[in-house]
């Protein structure tokens, strides 16, 4: 049942992930070989099998594969994981975009044997994540010049409703008039006006009004009663298609007009994406404090938006990362490139989830850094899908076992402590005894159970520190550690030989069967390498099996 569970996983992780999956090979030669490809590669990739066994640059347009062999190597030069983005065509025809992350898979030796390669297809995400960039650039610029335009501009501005109340009005309103605008709020804007000029004003405030620009001179008196001549212009304020009051500009301002109706598009756009975006939206300030967050930080991390603005952007993340996120986000200030990490931070019901961030560090005129828009969503799935691909790289999927590559990482280790201890071990290869004969009369559905069984069968026999592994067909190895008598092996081999000769049960199928086995001592004059334990417990099952089988034989 065990094995029939580890089957459907691998199953289901290889076949009915959405995410494309690669696992490359990396061969002796440094080129990088398709080693497996599951469906969602066949569906939206359109290849198949036949590209087993080939390299990149076999399948690959040579520009392509170009590409991809950098990326791959990048990955075994760093020992680390390598994220980017990329363009692949589709069945259909249709250019669509990936995001690539790439993992290197090591044996102990710190040789990388395999790249896993999931790609996620980002098409939809990556035409709204450029709608939104463009969006919050317009808000950014639209904003900033506005306040310029407004609170520092070294002429008066001021603000007037539609009943010719004054409802806001700048600094240089106090330079040019001094009065404070605390003293004009709420006061009808004539008051300002000498009053000879006032049927004038009045009726260019209302062709302001209607919708028509004019721009004319006018006499204002100060606080202290002096006459000031100035040019102004006045231009309704319009939202939402109405006209709600007036601005009165002392200089031709039809630029900053044209800014101010890009910032309002710009900024209705950008909350229309980050009110329905899925992905965690957030902006912080040039000291990584938070400005913003979308609403859905509701639902992702059943939180109150509003109980993140203020704060740092590391308070919610786990501790053991934020060193390398903090430093991360100080590279991307500084070199303006994009920033990306993965971290892992606190779900109010669910606890530490792993997310993945894209920052966009954004620059004013004068190439300062002001803000860090960020993206980010939950990747604990993605994350899972990993660890699992690792388990299977080192797994027989039929056993559920350790395989070949495992094995020669836990012999390295049992060499190592060899030189450094003088830890002795045992290397046992055994077979089943005609299994052939079993795949013939029974079928390839019994002969598969019977090689599980088996490994059953020798597991039960051996201990926690010693390792079982599946080399191929109905050949296994066994590492035996810590034994430091011939005896010792020998009695291990016996309780093998007599556990696989008792009788078979398989379904509907019953028979008896037998093992030979070959073991490899450590020998104390001669070098004890891989090859040299490998050939010594092979040419010892060759001696047990040409004298009948059943049996064992040793070699040193």
């Amino acid at each position: 049942m065990i094995i029939q569970k580890e089957q459907f996983l691998n199953n289901v992780l290889l076949n009915g992930i959405q995410d494309m999956v690669y696992i490359m090979e990396v061969s002796k030669n440094g080129n990088f070989v398709y080693h497996f490809i599951n469906q969602a590669v066949k569906k939206f990739a359109g290849l198949t099998d036949d590209i087993i066994g080939k390299t990149l640059h076999d399948v690959l347009e040579k520009e392509k594969a170009n590409f991809l062999f950098e990326k791959y190597q990048e990955a075994v030069f760093t020992k680390d994981c390598v994220i980017y983005d990329d363009l692949y065509p589709s069945p259909l025809g249709e250019t669509r975009f990936g995001e690539n992350v790439l993992t290197p898979l090591f044996e102990e030796n710190n040789n990388c044997t395999h790249i896993v390669a999931v790609v996620k297809d980002i098409t939809e995400r990556r035409i709204a994540e450029d709608e939104a960039e463009q969006a919050r650039e317009m808000l950014l610029e639209g904003k900033q010049r506005y306040q310029s335009l407004f609170d520092y501009n070294l002429d008066a501005v001021i603000a007037i409703d539609q009943k010719g109340m004054i409802i806001a009005g700048n600094h240089s309103l106090e330079l040019v008039t001094g009065y404070k605008e605390e003293d004009l709020l709420g006061i009808h804007y004539t008051t300002l006006i000498m009053l000879e000029d006032v049927s004038k004003i009045e009726e260019y405030f209302d062709i302001a009004i209607n919708g028509i620009l004019e721009e004319f001179s006018i006499r204002m008196k100060s606080k202290d009663g002096k006459q000031i001549e100035i040019i102004i212009k006045l231009t309704p304020i319009i939202v939402n298609g109405e006209t709600v009051g007036i601005y009165a500009i002392c200089k031709d301002i039809t630029e900053q007009i044209k800014i101010q109706h890009k910032y309002t598009e710009s900024k209705n756009k950008f909350e229309i994406i980050a009110e329905n975006s899925g992905d965690l939206i957030t902006m912080l300030d040039q000291h990584g404090k938070i400005t913003y967050v979308s609403p859905s930080y509701r639902d992702v991390l059943h939180v109150d938006p509003i109980e993140y603005v203020g704060r740092d952007f590391y308070h919610n993340v786990h501790p053991d990362d934020i060193t390398a996120l903090i430093e991360s986000f100080e590279q991307s200030k500084s070199t303006g490139k994009a920033w990306v990490a993965q971290f892992r931070q606190k779900h109010q019901k669910m606890g530490w989830i792993w997310s993945e961030l894209r920052g966009s560090p954004v620059y004013n005129h004068e190439k300062v850094f002001k803000q860090m828009v960020v993206l980010s969503r939950d990747i604990s799935l993605r994350k899972n899908y990993e660890d699992k691909l690792k388990y299977f790289a080192y797994h027989d999927t039929l056993t559920g076992i350790p395989n070949r590559r495992y094995f020669n990482i836990k012999l390295k280790q049992a060499l190592d402590a060899y030189e450094s201890t003088g830890e002795k071990f045992a290397i046992i290869i055994m077979d089943l005894d005609h299994f052939k004969s079993i795949n013939d009369t029974f079928g390839h559905d019994i002969g598969d159970k019977a090689i599980s069984e088996f490994s059953l069968r020798v597991g039960k026999k051996i201990r926690s520190i010693d390792t079982l592994a599946r080399l191929g067909g109905d050949e296994f190895v066994l590492l035996l550690r810590g034994v430091e008598t011939k005896e010792q092996v020998i009695k291990v081999a016996d309780s093998i030989i007599d556990a696989v000769q008792e009788p078979w049960k398989i379904d509907d199928a019953k028979f008896v069967t037998t093992t030979s086995i070959g073991i490899s001592l450590l020998n104390k004059d001669k070098p004890n390498t891989f090859e040299s334990l490998y050939k010594n417990a092979d040419q010892a099952l060759y001696e047990a099996k040409n004298s009948g089988g059943n049996q064992y034989a040793i070699q040193m």
